[in-house]
């Protein structure tokens, strides 16, 4: 029996995916801290989607420079067992 309240499941994931964006644009990771003032730790945590707290500045900047939409940088990844 379990007594806990507070069960994991696995609801998916959110995902980035600025490095094709960045290719396609022709930036280096180096490009993107100088325009957007972010340290380069923080940009490869985004290009290598491994970021775990998003700040909504940090995607505005990124939709900004890019020229895009959020849903052209990051996407839900739907979780591996779908019963719940």
């Amino acid at each position: 029996m379990n007594n806990s309240v507070i069960i994991y499941a696995d609801y998916g994931t959110i995902c980035f995916d600025i490095k094709e964006i960045m290719k396609k644009r022709n930036l280096s990771k180096n490009q993107v801290a100088k325009k957007t003032g972010l340290h380069h730790q923080i940009i490869e945590r985004y290009y290598n989607s491994t970021v775990t707290r998003y700040d909504k500045d940090i995607l505005a900047k990124f939709c900004f420079i890019f020229n895009c939409q959020l849903e052209d940088i990051m996407y839900y990844k739907k979780p591996k067992n779908k019963n719940m």
